[in-house]
């Protein structure tokens, strides 16, 4: 089972198309994963929810990120600027009503996922589990014994991707009392923010555990020419430097 890891694509379709092409060049994938933050900042958010309608493979998790739960009225507040509040009524301006259907209707509203793949259990959020749509999840979360149930905890939001193994005390002589969590974020598809301007992703080959982050280069002043100037240029400028 190899499963494609996608995380805040933010309505970036150059992007995520050269994602899709560079897949296509990796051999046999089983199904796809995406972590919250399909659309807002980016300019064709209706164009992104067509392009994953149509993906190949299934779609085992399809979380709501914090731009999803606010495109329905939550926690407007935890914007950390005016222009954010105003690119997000932007974005819900251009939805069509099949696209606000498929954000409604086909994604976990939840934040986060818990589930079973290949004999592993696995834990998708957005943030973190205190706050799965907002909240920050960083190494010093790694440690709280709740994850200590799952085989993997993969999350998103950061726009900043890392990979961790983090050993738990455990009951297990023959593991030597130990028990092993491995933290995944993939990284940003539409908006990196880990000083990588290039597509980012991730690819989990849950059989043999081998993990392969991806960064693909993309036309980046292609998708900056379609902003348009009712939002704030912050946010096609930034996809320049990928910050």
């Amino acid at each position: 089972m190899r499963i494609v890891i996608l995380s805040d694509i933010h309505a970036n379709v150059t992007a995520f198309k050269a994602i899709l092409a560079d897949i296509s060049t990796l051999g046999k994938v089983d199904a796809y994963a995406i972590i919250g933050d399909l659309v807002n900042y980016g300019p064709r958010p209706n164009e992104i929810i067509e392009i994953v309608k149509g993906l190949d493979k299934p779609l085992l998790v399809n979380l709501w990120g914090n731009h999803e739960y606010s495109i329905f009225g939550g926690s407007l507040e935890r914007f950390a600027t005016d222009r954010g509040r105003a690119v997000l009524q932007y974005t819900n301006s251009i939805l069509t009503p099949e696209s606000h259907d498929y954000l409604d209707k086909e994604m976990e509203h939840s934040g986060f996922q818990k589930c079973k793949i290949g004999g592993k259990s696995f834990l998708f959020l957005h943030g973190n589990l205190d706050d799965p749509y907002w909240g920050k999840f960083g190494i010093d979360k790694m440690n709280d014994e709740r994850f200590a149930e799952y085989d993997y905890v993969i999350s998103g939001h950061s726009h900043v991707p890392h990979y961790v193994e983090h050993f738990f005390a455990s009951d297990d002589a023959a593991y030597r009392n130990k028990k092993r969590t491995i933290f995944i974020n993939p990284g940003s598809v539409g908006q990196p923010r880990n000083h990588n301007p290039y597509a980012q992703y991730g690819i989990l080959d849950v059989e043999s555990g081998n993990y392969e982050h991806r960064c693909v280069c993309y036309d980046v002043k292609e998708e900056q020419k379609l902003f348009s100037d009712s939002v704030d240029k912050f946010y096609k400028d930034r996809l320049t430097l990928g910050i």
